[in-house]
């Protein structure tokens, strides 16, 4: 078992340290970095206790109070997910249980440590009441997040896989513990076992958690999957396309020339345009975003507001097919939906700017400062990207002077 735990106990270290020196690394991962991390300090107080205590009732009873951490905090990474600007500091009163059971932790360990008489019933009531709360809470939690990222988050999106398969894999731990449980009295080898699992399934949840971000674990097949879970920086929602998405979507598919009754019965008829052969590797696509999105931050060519494909390819010296076809296959967004993301983003780092100045704020001259050239289209993908109109986003972030 200590094998498993010192793997473990690597693997969260791995993760932590990964997440936090990535690139792409976003406000809601600090919460995957938050889970990590008190994954390895479980497995370490168990790691510890294995290794020097040898009281056989404090190996088989003395549950640590970590665990009432996981599901608040993949829960919080949902929201956070699901809504950016969601503060995860309003759902303090989620670690309530964390707080008390690390109380009746220490206190446990104080009076193991002095060596009470009444100890071991201080043990027994701690690992009872510990175990009765928090696989309840697990398996019915776990359920809530599966439902809420199914149907919150868009059906392709990386972040979505990763939240349902995380809560699966605490959900089975929950179900596991139940069953172990019932059935450990009868059967003492199985406390050992139940551990066992546990411990290997939480090692699996790190492990997922690196090849989300990285592909750390990288075989022939999950190669091309992971390259796409490393570039999940945003979710990809897939919005219904306005004029400017449709003609990316026709550069893409090389029908430049095409009359456009031709392209407009086309959208008609198939909503979903077909896919053609990818002729670029994942590994060229990867290498093309990189340069792409190195472009936008270093030079912000999305502030031109006549910025199109072909003058992006002429700036970043890239091949205009090779772009679209980048975006349209392997990132799945068009792209003009690309360019203002990265306006609506300036958007929003100009109004916490002048937010915390305490400035007025113009949000039109905003909209055309980032690129954008009329107030419908902003005001449009503004909510898409944020789920939230500018001026409910200011309401979020705080209440400035505002000037039409």
């Amino acid at each position: 078992m200590k094998y498993i735990i010192a793997i473990g106990i690597f693997q969260a270290l791995l993760a932590a340290v990964l997440l936090l020196r990535s690139r792409y690394r976003k406000n809601a991962d600090d919460l995957l970095i938050s889970l990590v991390v008190c994954i390895g300090l479980h497995l370490s107080i168990k790691f510890f206790i294995f290794t020097f205590v040898e009281d056989q009732q404090v190996l088989n009873m003395l549950n640590t109070f970590i665990g009432f951490c996981y599901i608040p905090l993949l829960y919080l990474y949902t929201l956070k997910t699901i809504r950016p600007e969601f503060v995860s500091a309003s759902k303090w009163y989620l670690f309530i249980p964390f707080i008390i059971g690390a109380i009746g932790y220490f206190s446990t360990v104080c009076v193991l440590t002095v060596t009470s008489p009444k100890a071991y019933l201080v043990l027994y009531w701690y690992n009872t009441i510990s175990l009765y709360t928090l696989l309840p809470l697990d398996i019915i939690f776990s359920c809530g997040i599966i439902y809420l990222a199914i149907n919150k988050l868009p059906r392709n999106s990386q972040e979505k896989k990763l939240i349902v398969q995380l809560a699966s894999l605490f959900l089975s731990i929950g179900i596991l513990g139940v069953l172990f449980l019932t059935f450990s009295s009868s059967f003492l080898s199985l406390n050992y076992l139940s551990r066992s699992i546990i411990y290997t399934l939480l090692v699996i949840i790190t492990i997922r958690i690196i090849t989300y971000k990285y592909g750390v674990l990288v075989d022939p097949v999950s190669t091309i999957i992971n390259n796409e879970m490393l570039l999940s920086a945003a979710n990809y929602n897939v919005s219904e396309e306005s004029n400017d998405e449709m003609n990316s979507v026709v550069e893409s598919n090389y029908l430049l020339n095409s009359p456009i009754e031709n392209i407009l019965i086309t959208e008609v008829e198939k909503p979903e345009p077909q896919k053609r052969k990818e002729i670029l590797s994942q590994s060229e696509m990867f290498k093309i975003l990189l340069k792409l999105e190195k472009a936008m931050e270093e030079k912000q060519y999305f502030m031109e507001s006549e910025l199109t494909l072909d003058k992006l390819a002429k700036l970043t010296a890239i091949n205009k097919y090779h772009i679209s076809e980048t975006l349209n296959h392997f990132v799945n967004k068009p792209f003009y939906t690309f360019v203002n993301e990265y306006r609506i983003e300036y958007v929003k780092e100009k109004l916490r700017s002048l937010t915390e100045k305490n400035s007025s704020i113009n949000i039109l001259d905003l909209a055309y400062e980032s690129g954008f050239n009329s107030k419908s289209s902003f005001n449009r993908y503004f909510k898409e990207i944020t789920t939230h109109t500018p001026r409910e986003y200011i309401n979020l972030i705080s209440t400035p002077i505002l000037v039409s």
